[in-house]
């Protein structure tokens, strides 16, 4: 029988600790995903929309700040396919470009938001007691004010761009990130794998970045995806509340403030914008449920 002494056992370590999901686990979910046809057609919109918005430069003969006041207001026809707003620039070629903007603050933000929040999850589920008390109560401070009113103040402080705009949005994310990452890891503490990792020394940042993270990846997909619906929301409260890029820039939420003078005269003005922007929440929404369901366990 080997002697447990044996620097053998220490050199097979990862062999007997599971250190994250085995990759069948990850095919079946995959064929769970696509059987499920309402997060597929929402994979297959936003796939479409990222694509329209990095060649809006092919798909338009326009620019996004080409303006033509002869030709101010006129509803969809085929010259302008979505209409022109009230400087008489092409709806369809600004919400094209206006996609470029909002996907990319999304992403951007919520990576910084889904980094930050599992440090912070992490750290305080492992550790426990002070730094679980501390980061906890700084993560509830921030919560506690509502979101839109958080990055409104931070826009308000530092000034409108889109830089500033990704910051604010990353900061009142970052909470609800960190909640849900400390829940789930806290679960997966208390595996007896982590216990054997602990008992044959391996280190506090190989546990939780070896052992714990791959196990908790599932809810931080699923969180992450959906909580890039939530990003391009607060992107286009901010632009509407004229707190967000600067204008002239092709933004769906500066589109809805600057349009929205013309409601009853000209409602394609704000129509369409909104239609996009419900369109890509909802996508995200759908997408981020199809992955859920995927990627639960129990459903293998």
């Amino acid at each position: 029988m080997q002697d447990r002494n044996d620097e053998s056992f220490f050199d097979d370590q990862d062999d007997i600790i599971p250190a994250a999901p085995s990759s069948s686990l990850w095919r079946d979910a995959m064929k769970r995903f696509a059987r499920n046809k309402t997060a597929m057609a929402a994979l297959v919109m936003l796939v479409l929309m990222a694509l329209a918005a990095v060649f809006a430069d092919a798909l338009t003969p326009y620019g996004p700040y080409d303006t033509v006041l002869s030709q101010n207001k006129v509803g969809p026809n085929a010259e302008h396919l979505l209409g022109s707003d009230e400087n008489g620039r092409d709806i369809l070629t600004r919400i094209l470009f206006g996609a470029r903007i909002s996907l990319a603050v999304g992403f951007i933000s919520v990576m910084i938001s889904t980094l930050a929040g599992s440090v912070v999850g992490l750290v305080s589920s492992y550790y426990g007691g002070w730094p679980d008390i501390i980061l906890s109560r700084v993560m509830e401070m921030i919560a506690a004010f509502p979101s839109i009113l958080l990055a409104i103040i931070f826009m308000s402080i530092f000034g409108r761009g889109i830089e500033n705009a990704v910051i604010a949005i990353a900061i009142v994310s970052i909470p609800g990130s960190a909640r849900l990452i400390r829940s789930v890891a806290l679960t997966v503490k208390e595996n007896d794998y982590i216990t054997s990792a602990r008992a044959i020394g391996a280190s506090s940042t190989r546990i939780m970045l070896r052992h714990m993270l791959p196990n908790i990846m599932a809810p931080i997909i699923v969180n992450a995806t959906m909580s890039v619906s939530g990003a391009i929301l607060s992107l286009a409260s901010l632009g509407f509340l004229g707190l967000g890029v600067q204008p002239p820039t092709a933004e769906w939420g500066y589109m809805l403030s600057s349009g929205r003078n013309y409601i009853f005269s000209a409602s394609h003005i704000i129509t369409f914008p909104g239609i996009a922007i419900a369109l890509t929440v909802l996508s995200f929404n759908l997408l981020g449920d199809g992955l859920r369901d995927a990627l639960d366990p129990r459903l293998k």
